[in-house]
Formats: structure tokens, C-alpha cells, sequence
């Protein structure tokens, strides 16, 4: 399940150890920003990526073997 507007950490796949937090943007359809970084602030070590539909982020945590704890990040 991917969530928005949530941190959870990347227990594996690609970028296992950080954060990443997903951003719906307001475009019609939506488009969403992933943000990851090594702190769950995004202070540090971090990046983004822009994907221009709900399909496209489901297929690129799929590519990116992303397996992300949503639940007591802290």
C-alpha cells in the first residue's frame, strides 16, 4: 500500500535505510512528488522524483522493489 503525505522508512529494495514521503500535487488527474532522504525530516541525503499519475507511482515503487514501513516512524 502506498500512502500519501506520510513518512515511512524503506525497510528494502532500492534506498533501503531512508525516508520517503509522497506528495499529491494538484493537477488534474493528480501528479505526485516522491521525496526520500537518509532523516525523517528530509534534511539530508535526499531526492525526488515526479510521477505523473497514480499508475506511475505504483510502478515506480515497483521497479525500485520498494517494501516501506508506514507505521511508527520516528
Amino acid at each position: 500500500m502506498i500512502k500519501i503525505g506520510v513518512v515511512g522508512r524503506i525497510e528494502s529494495g532500492d534506498d533501503q535505510g531512508k525516508f520517503v514521503k509522497v506528495q499529491e500535487l494538484a493537477d488534474e488527474p493528480p501528479s505526485y512528488l516522491v521525496l526520500t532522504a537518509a532523516d525523517d525530516a528530509f534534511m539530508t541525503e535526499g531526492g525526488d522524483e515526479w510521477v505523473e499519475d497514480f499508475e506511475s507511482l505504483r510502478q515506480f515503487f515497483e521497479e525500485a522493489r520498494w517494501v516501506v514501513s508506514w507505521e511508527n516512524v520516528g
